[in-house]
């Protein structure tokens, strides 16, 4: 057993090993958080300047020409957001050849019989007349018709059992 002197100095002895402990977690805590969380100050680094050399006036090409239309048409032709399996609408002709009339003389001139698919008028031409305001006849052959509709050449044909 132990005396009530050495209980006392034991006692003691205990109290200041956790003083002298605490204190050195403290001084521990202080050296992280504050000394180790210090930026390290260097010397900036001088800056560089880098020149690049003038171009050659003989190097210099000119940009090549971008067709913005051709790049529009591919993002519409291309959408992303149709359905699967879309296909474009069939192009409706504005005109439709019923027949021709080819002459045996020289004299009278070729004729077409036109019919138009919106408005159901039937129109007989002959070579440079003009159906509507943008549409021209350019030629008439046997069993086809050549129009001029502004500007674009659309062949008109008869069907092959007529």
């Amino acid at each position: 057993m132990m005396s009530e002197t050495q209980r006392t100095l034991f006692n003691e002895r205990a109290g200041g090993l956790w003083m002298a402990g605490a204190f050195v977690l403290l001084m521990i805590v202080v050296v992280v958080c504050f000394l180790a969380s210090a930026p390290v100050r260097r010397d900036p680094e001088p800056v560089k300047v880098q020149t690049l050399p003038a171009p050659r006036r003989d190097a210099r090409r000119t940009p090549a020409v971008f067709d913005v239309e051709a790049f529009k048409r591919t993002i519409i032709d291309n959408n992303l957001f149709r359905p699967l399996g879309w296909t474009p609408p069939r192009r409706v002709e504005p005109y439709r050849l019923i027949g021709t009339i080819l002459p045996r003389d020289v004299n009278t001139p070729p004729k077409a019989i036109i019919q138009s698919t919106a408005g159901q008028k039937t129109y007989i031409v002959s070579i440079g007349e003009k159906i509507d305001a943008l549409t021209e006849v350019v030629s008439i052959e046997s069993k086809q018709a050549v129009l001029s509709i502004n500007g674009e050449q659309r062949v008109l044909r008869l069907p092959i059992g007529f």
